[in-house]
């Protein structure tokens, strides 16, 4: 049987799309294969709305269609949900005293504009969010979509950077993070060794559409190999200052039962503040792994 969706286009290029007339807990080969095609049609953002949570294993299904979920191993236990590994809770929710999910405070301005675990190999494919609590107000997700941002981009411009190489370093994230958060602690010799600055184009080819996109999560990035870092920085933050903006970008304004799963080979997402001394908020994140970008 043809299953029947109604879908709605988030962005004047073509970023995005938001699905209706769906149930996760319903999903199968079929829905699956039109959902991943819609995501991978729309520069790899899918919103799904009115998503009730039978079991927590349900997302975890659902997710699957995507890739492989992650386990979340390098994260506190106690930020996960208990019998579930593969989600991560991520909000100010407490409980004995204690945070029980991952707290990071975003700041109003600039947004932290990233994707996952660039600095790491291999980089996480996507990620989900599903929506438990949320504020009145602020906690938004922003989304950017960095193929129809590089195709934006002018002819002259694209010759520039074609070819460019970046350095993409958990080490430079983690002190640029410290001075937004000086309690924040440095990053230990281990985690150093762990995860080393990695090469990455700076222009990426997606290992299934074949599109090209900007590779830009500029807060991993400590500089364009074989260029000066004055004209480095220069370059990476015209680049995304084109990337982010409206045109190119979604923001999520999360209601519980809100889904959303995210390409991180070429899209940006930043969160937005709110008030976390009065309102709660609870996502569950799940990580899945695949396929990955390579120069284009």
């Amino acid at each position: 049987m043809k299953i029947r969706i109604d879908t709605r286009t988030l962005t004047p290029d073509g970023f995005g799309i938001e699905v209706s007339g769906f149930d996760m807990s319903q999903s199968d080969d079929q829905s699956g294969q039109v959902l991943t095609q819609a995501f991978l049609d729309h520069g790899g953002l899918l919103v799904l709305r009115d998503q009730t949570l039978e079991t927590p294993n349900d997302l975890c299904q659902f997710t699957a269609l995507f890739g492989e979920v992650e386990h979340n191993e390098k994260y506190d236990p106690r930020y996960l949900l208990p019998d579930y590994p593969e989600i991560l809770r991520i909000g100010n929710t407490m409980e004995n005293g204690q945070y029980n999910a991952l707290f990071i405070r975003a700041d109003p301005s600039p947004l932290l504009w990233h994707c996952d675990d660039s600095f790491r190999h291999p980089q996480p494919m996507g990620s989900c969010l599903y929506c438990v609590q949320a504020p009145p107000s602020g906690g938004e997700t922003g989304f950017a979509g960095m193929a129809a941002a590089y195709e934006g981009l002018s002819e002259t411009m694209k010759s520039r950077i074609d070819g460019l190489v970046t350095i993409h370093s958990y080490d430079h994230l983690n002190k640029l993070l410290r001075r937004r958060n000086p309690h924040r602690p440095p990053l230990s010799d281990a985690l150093k060794q762990e995860h080393p600055p990695i090469r990455r184009p700076l222009v990426a080819c997606h290992p299934v559409t074949q599109r090209k996109s900007l590779y830009l999560p500029l807060c991993h990035i400590e500089g364009i190999e074989g260029m000066a870092a004055t004209e480095g920085d220069a370059l990476l933050e015209e680049l995304q200052a084109h990337a982010v903006q409206e045109r190119y970008t979604y923001f999520q304004h999360w209601q519980p039962g809100d889904l959303v799963l995210w390409d991180n080979r070429c899209t940006l997402h930043a969160p937005t503040p709110f008030d976390d001394e009065n309102y709660s908020r609870l996502m569950y994140r799940l990580t899945v792994t695949g396929p990955q970008i390579s120069a284009a």
